[in-house]
């Protein structure tokens, strides 16, 4: 018997692809949608990585209390009014909510900004729980004196992690070990607290520098929990609610709220690349991801899909995958070129070989003033 045939439906083309109702105001990787669409779309994104802390699965009579780490950034920001959004619903519906949300915001190097950001955000979202901890308070924790050498006299104070952090060899080891101090800070507040999970504000294009990073430093190892969701061996599960939204979309969507939440994001200076020598690997991540997600955000989300690789095939796979379209070709060597250059001057855990063979497969088919670029990187792997 023959099927109900299907109804046609028009899609007018200058008006939001989902409702049909509004004039699009952004275009979502080439779906023109509204404010109200795209609110929904960011929401729905972070809210369905949730599906564990929903109501349905809370014990009666208590509550579970999952920690947020608030960088004062735009997507940490952004997981807060989405998630107190989310409670509300909850709260509303069925007169409960499925978990508490505790703020923790660790200081750095610009306490005096942050900490009037952090009491903006607290007017704004009341209903929860917040702390703040100068990053120093890192050293009080054990292990860390014999990590950067120091003396058992030596107080615990932000003069001493400087004088620590500074007499680090390099960019990237100072970088890395500010990164390591925060996340073992966040660690210990959330066991002391009694928090059932860490809900990281991470967009994809952030996990995707973090893949590429890691991988670069030789600790592919560590990207299972430091990119998906899920336990990690410090004892407390991690949750990344935002890792299916590009950086870009979350900017956008600070500016599109009312208020608009980029009065609460804290701006940063963004650093320029002058010398490879003195940029950590970290910001040379940043810099290509920022350039590719405007017009490639597949490549973005599919780095993040690379975790369960091992670390020389996630390289090789970007590397082959920038030679195939002519546009990205430059774009492509250049950061090949600077990371190259990069890893050895950061005594890069990668061997030799293995990079030789990252810099052939890559461009072995490439015209020869492309490869020609790439001669005093391989002599000087060749004699590391």
């Amino acid at each position: 018997m023959p099927g109900r045939p299907r109804r046609e439906v028009t899609v007018d083309r200058s008006l939001c692809r989902r409702c049909q109702d509004n004039e699009p105001t952004i275009t979502i990787r080439t779906e023109p949608l509204c404010a109200t669409c795209f609110a929904k779309y960011v929401s729905t994104k972070a809210v369905k990585r949730m599906e564990s802390f929903r109501v349905r699965h809370a014990e009666a009579g208590s509550e579970r209390i999952l920690l947020l780490p608030l960088s004062l950034g735009a997507c940490s920001t952004t997981l807060i009014h989405v998630l107190s959004q989310h409670l509300a619903g909850q709260s509303e519906r069925t007169g409960r909510t499925g978990f508490k949300l505790h703020i923790l915001h660790v200081d750095g190097t610009e306490p005096a900004q942050s900490s009037s950001s952090l009491n903006k955000v607290r007017e704004c979202y009341p209903q929860h729980s917040y702390s703040s901890l100068p990053l120093a308070d890192a050293l009080s924790l054990e292990g860390i004196h014999e990590l950067l050498n120091l003396t058992e006299s030596q107080e615990n104070t932000a003069e001493a992690l400087s004088i620590a952090v500074a007499n680090l060899n390099s960019a990237t080891s100072r970088d890395d070990i500010l990164q390591l101090l925060q996340r073992k800070l966040v660690v210990d507040f959330a066991k002391r607290h009694n928090c059932e999970a860490i809900l990281w504000g991470d967009s994809t294009t952030k996990l995707a520098e973090r893949t590429l990073a890691e991988t670069a430093k030789g600790r592919g190892f560590n990207l299972p929990w430091t990119v998906s969701d899920g336990e990690s061996p410090h004892g407390i599960p991690f949750y990344f609610p935002m890792r299916d939204l590009l950086s870009k979309e979350i900017v956008a969507f600070t500016t599109m709220t009312e208020p608009p939440l980029a009065d609460l994001v804290v701006q940063r200076e963004q650093k320029r690349m002058v010398s490879t020598k003195n940029t950590t690997i970290d910001e040379l991540m940043k810099q290509y991801f920022e350039s590719v997600e405007q017009e490639y955000p597949g490549i973005v989300a599919n780095v993040v899909k690379t975790t369960s690789t091992g670390k020389e095939q996630t390289l090789l796979w970007l590397y082959s995958s920038l030679t195939t379209n002519s546009r990205m070709r430059e774009t492509g060597l250049r950061l090949g070129r600077d990371l190259l250059k990069t890893l050895l001057y950061s005594r890069c855990a990668l061997s030799a070989t293995h990079l030789h063979a990252i810099v052939y497969r890559a461009y072995s088919e490439g015209a020869e003033e492309d490869q020609a670029c790439w001669h005093w990187e391989e002599r000087e792997l060749q004699q590391s």
